[in-house]
């Protein structure tokens, strides 16, 4: 005997089963954790500025339940006015208080500590933790895993697609500059300047027809550079960001403190007055922000190219 209906509710719940599964997806953090999901995040929490950026192109508010705590100064966050849809904040590194925004996704940058990271498993968090990115092909690394991360491959790419197309409108402009005539620079912040064989002005300044001086210095690791090192690089440009990690922001100081400087009187940048302050929420990212820093190097570099803005 045939029942009406009965036939079709099987059929119904068979399809949402089918479909469940044809949504199903696995992907592996950068310690080599594999995560599964049934369906796409909807109560995601951020941990960096970068992630923060890179989501709220990627997903709609809704499906962001915490941000970071630096996403709402505008020193260091290009998104300050789309995050106020997102009402939480996460800082520190205690891991107790995300359990309330009951995350079915916790994003965390490796350069927390091991122990929150693990305290963020133990307590049964379902975390991806990544890699940060140093340059700019790993910027595209990263959005791409948390596109893929989020069940959004296609804006990933789109969001790489600009990104790639606005450095390359800025090499085409600077095409013509000859290697003789390019500008070397240097980025100094309260705490004076660092070596870093590997960081991401480096390859902003690359992709912006300048130089990072630093990285002519050959050291063994990160460190501190000497005041009496960067007289001797001698840049033509040095840039103060508008953000520091002291605190303070205070980039008029900075400046004059560096102009004012009897140590630095005989660099080309004091002598001809090529100090400029720059904004830390471009040079200081590792998101799909970091074209704009591409383009405002080059634009203070080469204002003669750009037109003064």
């Amino acid at each position: 005997m045939c029942f009406p209906g009965r036939k079709s509710e099987k059929a119904g719940t068979s399809s949402k089963n089918t479909a469940k599964l044809q949504s199903s997806y696995t992907i592996t953090d950068d310690t080599g954790l594999t995560l599964q999901f049934t369906e796409k995040p909807k109560r995601i929490v951020s941990y960096s500025i970068s992630t923060d950026e890179i989501l709220i192109a990627l997903v709609k508010p809704e499906r962001i339940v915490a941000l970071s705590r630096l996403v709402d100064d505008p020193g260091v966050s290009s998104i300050v006015k789309e995050a106020k849809q997102i009402p939480n904040r996460v800082q520190g590194n205690s891991m107790e208080g995300v359990l309330a925004f009951k995350p079915d996704l916790v994003i965390i940058p490796d350069f927390h500590p091991p122990e929150m990271l693990q305290s963020a498993r133990e307590l049964g968090l379902k975390v991806y933790i990544y890699k940060t990115p140093s340059d700019i092909k790993r910027v595209k690394r990263s959005i791409r895993q948390i596109a893929a991360l989020t069940g959004e491959k296609d804006k990933g790419e789109a969001i790489i697609a600009k990104m790639e197309a606005r450095i390359k409108q800025v090499q085409q402009r600077l095409a013509n500059i000859p290697a003789s005539q390019r500008k070397r620079v240097i980025q100094l912040r309260s705490e004076g300047a660092f070596y870093a064989p590997d960081n991401s002005f480096g390859d902003v300044c690359r992709h912006a027809g300048v130089s990072d001086a630093t990285l002519e210095l050959k050291y063994p690791s990160a460190m501190e550079i000497t005041q009496e090192k960067v007289v001797e690089l001698n840049p033509d440009i040095i840039f103060v960001p508008d953000w520091d990690y002291d605190g303070k922001h205070n980039p008029d100081g900075e400046k004059r403190k560096i102009l004012n400087n009897p140590s630095y009187q005989g660099m080309k940048a004091v002598q001809q007055g090529k100090v400029y302050t720059i904004s830390g929420a471009l040079v200081l990212t590792v998101s799909q922000y970091i074209a704009d820093a591409v383009e405002e190097v080059a634009k203070m570099s080469y204002p003669e190219v750009f037109g003064k803005s």
